[in-house]
C-alpha cells in the first residue's frame, strides 16, 4: 500500500506541475499577442499623428500666406 501512495502522489504532483506549466505557457502566449497588437495600434496612431501634424503645418502655411485675404 505504501508503494501505491508514492505512485499516486507522484502522479498528482506531475499532473499539477504540467497544469501550472501549460497555464503559464498560455499566459505568455496571450501576453505576446497582446504586446504585438498594442505595437500595431501605437504604430497606427503614430502614423495618424504624423499626418495630422503635416496637415496642420500646411494649414498654418496657407493661413500665413493668405492672412490678408480673410480681412
Amino acid at each position: 500500500m505504501k508503494d501505491f501512495n508514492i505512485k499516486v502522489s507522484w502522479s498528482t504532483n506531475n499532473v499539477l506541475t504540467w497544469i501550472i506549466f501549460l497555464v503559464s505557457l498560455g499566459l505568455m502566449i496571450v501576453n505576446i499577442v497582446t504586446m504585438y497588437t498594442l505595437y500595431n495600434v501605437i504604430e497606427t496612431m503614430w502614423h495618424e499623428i504624423t499626418q495630422v501634424k503635416e496637415t496642420n503645418s500646411y494649414l498654418y502655411q496657407f493661413i500665413e500666406e493668405h492672412r490678408n485675404d480673410f480681412n
